[in-house]
Parts: C-alpha cells; structure tokens; sequence
C-alpha cells in the first residue's frame, strides 16, 4: 500500500509538472499583445513628442519675426514708407533718430530697413543698406506661407498693404503665417499678427 501512494504521488506529480501546447500558445499570445500595446504606445508618445517640438519651433520663429517686425516699424515715419513703394510683400523705411526743431520734422537715419516676402522661397529677409542701396546686414526667416503686410482703408476695413491706404490710416497690419513638417504627423501651420499705428510725419 504504501509503495503504491508512492507511485501515485510521482505520477500526479509528472502531469502537474509541465505546460501543455495550448498554455504555452496562450501565454505567446498575451504576450505579443502586451509588447504590441507597449509599441503602440511609444510610438504613439514619438509623434506627439516630435509634433510638440516641431510647433514649439515654428511658434517661437514666428512671434521673434513678428516683434523684429514691430520694433522696427514703430520707428517709420508713415510717409517715408509709402514713398518707398509698399506691397503686400515688400516695405522699406528709415528710423526715426530724433527731431528737428529747425524744420519742425523728424530727423531719420542713415539707413534703409526692408523687409522683402518671397513666395517661392517662403521667406520673409530683413536687409538694411545706405542710401545707396548697398547692403549693411541682412537675415532670413524660413518656412513663411504668405504675405505679410495689410494696412486698413477709408473704411476701417483691412486690405493688402498700398501706399493711398497707408498714407490715410497710418496703419500697418503685419500678419505672420508659418508652416512646419513634422515627421509622422503632417505640416503644422501657425499665424499671429500684429497692428502698428506708424507716425504721422
């Protein structure tokens, strides 16, 4: 009797011992689900992170092309930017540096700002020169996806940048929209604008 509760023994121990074929697949198949989740999921976290980053980029070039934009334009005499032949994509101006007392008017620099918008390159450059035309520095900003620059009519109402509106409003409205590809998530596009009253002269 006793070897016999033996045998047993063993034997039931040897059947609960190993994994059948169907455990073993189950197993195999909750863990495939588990590590595809967990792929999902990073991926899923790599395209947000890269969207994030992509638009935190083309938001800080924008709002610093805008604030260039606004601090120079603050310093135009408006009827020196309207005799410079302004366009929807294109103004060009001298600084005020102080005034005359003699001839009741504002004294202005030395030199030329302008700001050029080319379509086909999707840039907005910024270049200053002598009264000559010749070039003192210049920079570019990338990724731009239309022109800049609106002024406001008789009306009040906004229309592309020209010299009759300009000269009637003193009004300059500087629109800055950008475009960005992000790898994964597509092109992200961000705009601001800005409105500068620009001084009588």
């Amino acid at each position: 009797m006793p070897q016999e509760t033996f045998r047993l023994l063993r034997a039931s121990r040897n059947k609960s011992g190993g994994f059948t074929l169907v455990e073993l697949l189950l197993v195999a198949l909750i863990l495939s689900v588990i590590t595809g989740a967990l792929f999902y999921t990073m991926n899923a976290g790599q395209v947000s992170f890269t969207q994030g980053s992509a638009s935190n980029v083309l938001q800080s070039g924008v709002r610093r092309t805008l604030g260039w934009i606004t601090k120079d334009v603050r310093q135009a005499v408006s009827w020196d930017m309207a005799n410079n032949d302004p366009a929807p994509d294109y103004i060009k101006f001298r600084q005020v540096t102080g005034w005359d007392i003699a001839n009741n008017t504002f004294l202005l620099s030395d030199y030329y700002v302008e700001y050029t918008y080319d379509a086909v390159s999707g840039t907005i450059t910024r270049r200053t020169s002598d009264l000559s035309g010749n070039t003192i520095g210049s920079w570019s900003v990338n990724n731009i996806i239309a022109e800049p620059f609106f002024t406001r009519d008789s009306s009040g109402d906004i229309v592309a940048l020209n010299q009759n509106d300009l000269l009637t409003s003193k009004q300059l409205i500087i629109a800055v929209s950008g475009s960005a590809q992000a790898i994964a998530a597509g092109n992200i596009t961000y705009g601001l604008t800005g409105e500068v009253q620009i001084r009588n002269g």
